[in-house]
Formats: C-alpha cells, sequence, structure tokens
C-alpha cells in the first residue's frame, strides 16, 4: 500500500503529515530520524511512500538525496502552485504543521507519472552553488554601490551657517573598500566558474559549444548548462516556461487583455544573462540581428522584439546543448564549413 506523505521542509525541521497524525523530525544529513519513523510506521515497505514537498532551495537537499538513495518517489511543488492551492484550501493562518497537510492534500491532483525518483546531478549541483554565490556577490555590491552614490547627495550642517554634502567621510571610504572587495570577490567566482567548466570533461564540450554563440558570455554559458543538465528530458516549451519566457493570457468573458505577456514565472537570474547577451547578440550576431529588426519593421515594440530575441536565443543554445554541435552563423561562404556536420545552424 502506498503512502502519501506531505513535508512541509524548514532550516531546522520537517513537519510531516501523512493523513492521519502530525510529526516533526530534525532537517539532518542523511535524514536518520525519518528513516527510523517510516520503518516504525511502514515496516519493510518503509520506501514505497509518496512524498509531496516543495522546492525549498539549498533546504530540501537533505530530502532530496535521501529519496534519490532509498528510491523513494517523490513529487517537488512550485511554491507559487502550493500557495495557490493553500488559498483554494481557505488557509488563512500559514504554519508549518498547516503546510505539511496542505501539501498532503495536493495528492488529489497528481497523476502516478507525476511521482518520480529523484536523480542527483552533482555537476549541476556545483554549476547551482557558482551561480547562487554569483548572484548574491552581484546583488550586495550593486546594492552597496547605489547606496554610496546616494550618499553624495546628503546633505550635512557643517557649523551654524554653512551647509555641505557629505561626500569625504571615512564611512563613505570604507563603504568604497568594502565594494571593491565584492568587486574581487565576484571577478574570483567567475574565473572559478570559468576554470570548472573548462577543466570538467562532462562540461568542457558543452561549455564551448555554448560560447560560440556570438552574444553568449562565460555566465551566460554556465546559466544555461545548470538549466539544460537540471532538466535534461524538457523538451522546448518546458525549457522556454522553466525560464519564465513562455506567453500568458488573461480573459475574463467580454474583457481581454490587448496581447500578451511572458510568465515571469523561471529563474529571473537566467532571464537577466538573457538579457544582456540579447543585447550583444542584436549587435554582433547576424541571424539574432535579422530576427530583431524583422519584429521591429512589423511594428513589434522594442521590448517585446527583446523578449523574443531571448526566447530564440534560449532554444538555439538548447539545441545545440542537446546535438553536441557548435553555432553556426547564418551565411558561411567557406564550402568546407558547410560541409562541417559539427557545425548546427537549422533552427
Amino acid at each position: 500500500m502506498y503512502h502519501y506523505i506531505g513535508i512541509d521542509v524548514s532550516k531546522q525541521s520537517l513537519a510531516i503529515f501523512d493523513g492521519t497524525k502530525e510529526y516533526d523530525v530534525p532537517n539532518e544529513r542523511g535524514l536518520k530520524t525519518l528513516k527510523k519513523l517510516f520503518k516504525k510506521n511502514y515496516g519493510k515497505e518503509w520506501n514505497k511512500v509518496k512524498l509531496i514537498y516543495e522546492s525549498t532551495g539549498p533546504y530540501s537537499n537533505y530530502l532530496h538525496e535521501f529519496a534519490s538513495k532509498n528510491g523513494i518517489r517523490v513529487y517537488v511543488v512550485n511554491p507559487k502552485k502550493s500557495s495557490n492551492f493553500a488559498k483554494a484550501l481557505g488557509n488563512r493562518s500559514k504554519t508549518d504543521a498547516i503546510d505539511a497537510k496542505m501539501l498532503y492534500r495536493f495528492n488529489v491532483l497528481l497523476n502516478e507519472e507525476d511521482l518520480k525518483i529523484p536523480v542527483i546531478d552533482k555537476t549541476a549541483e556545483q554549476l547551482g552553488s557558482y551561480i547562487s554565490s554569483y548572484k548574491i556577490i552581484q546583488k550586495t555590491r550593486t546594492m552597496l554601490s547605489n547606496h554610496l552614490h546616494s550618499k553624495q547627495y546628503e546633505i550635512i550642517i557643517k557649523d551654524k551657517n554653512t551647509i555641505g554634502t557629505n561626500s569625504s567621510t571615512d564611512l563613505n571610504k570604507s563603504l568604497k573598500k568594502e565594494t571593491e572587495k565584492l568587486k574581487q570577490m565576484e571577478e574570483t567566482i567567475k574565473k572559478q566558474m570559468k576554470t570548472f567548466c573548462k577543466t570538467n570533461p562532462e562540461l568542457r564540450g558543452d561549455f564551448d559549444n555554448l560560447l560560440s554563440i556570438k552574444g553568449v558570455g562565460a555566465i551566460s554559458a554556465t546559466a544555461l548548462l545548470h538549466l539544460f543538465r537540471k532538466y535534461p528530458d524538457a523538451n522546448r516549451n518546458e525549457i522556454t516556461a522553466l525560464s519564465g519566457l513562455d506567453p500568458i493570457r488573461k480573459q475574463s468573458g467580454t474583457s481581454l487583455n490587448k496581447g500578451r505577456k511572458i510568465s515571469k514565472a523561471g529563474d529571473s537570474f537566467l532571464r537577466k544573462v538573457l538579457y544582456f547577451a540579447c543585447m550583444s547578440a542584436i549587435q554582433h550576431n547576424e541571424r539574432i540581428e535579422i530576427f530583431y529588426n524583422r519584429l521591429i519593421d512589423n511594428h513589434k515594440k522594442g521590448n517585446v522584439a527583446l523578449t523574443a530575441c531571448m526566447k530564440k536565443l534560449l532554444l538555439i543554445a538548447h539545441q545545440i546543448y542537446i546535438n553536441k554541435t557548435k553555432y553556426k552563423p547564418l551565411y558561411v561562404k567557406d564550402k568546407d564549413v558547410k560541409n562541417d556536420k559539427n557545425l548546427c545552424y537549422t533552427y
């Protein structure tokens, strides 16, 4: 007999609900307490349980690893879906126990094929670690730099009759020093990320292939590799949705919003690097440049055309990753290059 179990993951503990009882076990490496609980409740077939939990970043890694090692089928709920489901249930309060019960009840929406045994890709996890560290440092440096810039406009009273701007204080010097330190850390992580991709035998070829696309740099290539390795079975539509570039439409009765917007439900950092990659590609990548100009000539707004280019660049990169080929320019004069099967140009 299969048992659905809802688990709310937090930093220190796992709140569990199995349909009848509530439990609370520590979120520790190996999850020995959780294993003992399952064996006590379900005997020899303890690993036949089905776990439902939210994706909560690094805090769910122990649970993810535990399920993978023991062959336990799981369904990882998108937090946005679980939040909307909780509202549909009428949950006004939010506690770990209430969330665990809500996740347990989520099983009514699942089919058997939705639950799968997690596959741990250590290389993808390492890429994710680099990217998350880079994001935090870059965000902190940007915030600190903006704060430092804003301090130039602060007015201070020098004496009873004169005022001045706060431009050369000890605090400013400390902030500048910290900003430079963060900038150095950002460059260091960027170099380490590039070295990891260049030296890892599983990544080297794919990384070089992605870099062959004009406009794609080391950061964007790493972010794309992380996406493709994390979701190896995703098709074109799923990759677009995971990036938050899938179009959405809203209509109610006779009310219809003009135009369609992207969902922005995926990784915001990936969209950010794709944005800057497209800004470069529009100037240096003939395929993207022609596509962008055609959209502009057809009276599309600049931001709409740029978003379409981001999607196109993403799908080109995905096709290159799948086919293990290098990018080929739109027009090639060299006959030898035309016959090179290692180049991919049919998109």
